[in-house]
């Protein structure tokens, strides 16, 4: 049986692919301009997976490279998640607004309060990358959970309004939650949450996985999904028109509340 450093050097090539595939697919389509913080997360990840695959997966230069890379990943998950919130909630600004408003101040709530919880707990004796590991990983675990909570939320929203989204936004919304909450938040909830030690090949086959989600992408998107269908055929009238009085009733409160009015 292949060790782990084999199934994570394997994981490593396959992402690589997805992710040069699914730009390609952007880029060909002219998707890149519409979605530019999609493509830039891509690029960005890309990198990072590039960069590791020379060095052993339990070596200190693969380490040192995650801890540097993986900020500027956190940073652009962010960003994509502001980025899915305006794309969805286009016809609603006021919604939008405050829905990228509360993204940012529970995210930045969440990195204090876990940066707060470490500082007591730390002595003396602790060496300074010991402490620098810690924080990594508190901060690590409040930007991974706080992002997905959002990413549900989301999904939520879209699934009690029933938005009338192009083809693309809808699949880039569903893809990216799917992605983010297998690739990136999986062995976060298991370990912080559930307390639980993934087996290193089930960890490596579930990224591999949300990797494959990717792939799909550069199969399903295209130039023409950009266009929003005229009508929702599975809705009745009263249904309809009942859930745009609401959002429209939710937009018109949140607007008048950040103007001050």
């Amino acid at each position: 049986m292949p060790n782990f450093s084999v199934w994570v050097r394997g994981a490593l090539a396959l992402s690589i692919v997805c992710h040069v595939a699914l730009l390609w697919r952007l880029w060909r389509e002219g998707l890149v301009r519409p979605y530019p913080r999609l493509a830039l997360f891509l690029a960005v990840d890309l990198t990072q997976s590039l960069l590791v695959l020379p060095f052993d997966v339990k070596s200190v230069a693969y380490r040192n490279v995650v801890f540097v890379s993986s900020p500027f990943i956190w940073l652009l998950s962010y960003f994509v998640v502001l980025e899915l919130y305006r794309l969805i909630l286009e016809d609603y600004p006021g919604i939008s607004s405050a829905g990228r408003k509360a993204v940012t101040w529970c995210l930045i709530l969440a990195i204090g309060i876990s940066v707060s919880t470490v500082i007591p707990s730390l002595n003396s004796s602790e060496s300074g990358p010991f402490v620098f590991k810690r924080f990594f990983f508190s901060v690590e675990r409040s930007v991974i959970l706080g992002l997905l909570i959002f990413l549900v939320l989301i999904q939520l929203f879209l699934a009690r309004y029933r938005l009338r989204l192009s083809r693309n936004r809808m699949l880039y919304s569903t893809g990216y939650a799917l992605y983010f909450g297998l690739g990136m938040a999986f062995d976060v909830i298991a370990v912080e949450l559930l307390q639980a030690r993934v087996f290193g090949p089930i960890s490596v086959g579930i990224v591999a996985v949300s990797d494959l989600i990717l792939l799909t992408g550069a199969f399903v998107l295209a130039r023409q999904g950009e266009f929003r269908p005229a009508s929702d055929t599975g809705d009745t009238s009263a249904e309809r028109v009942h859930l745009q009085q609401q959002l429209a009733e939710m937009n018109r409160l949140l607007t008048r509340a950040a103007r001050g009015s």
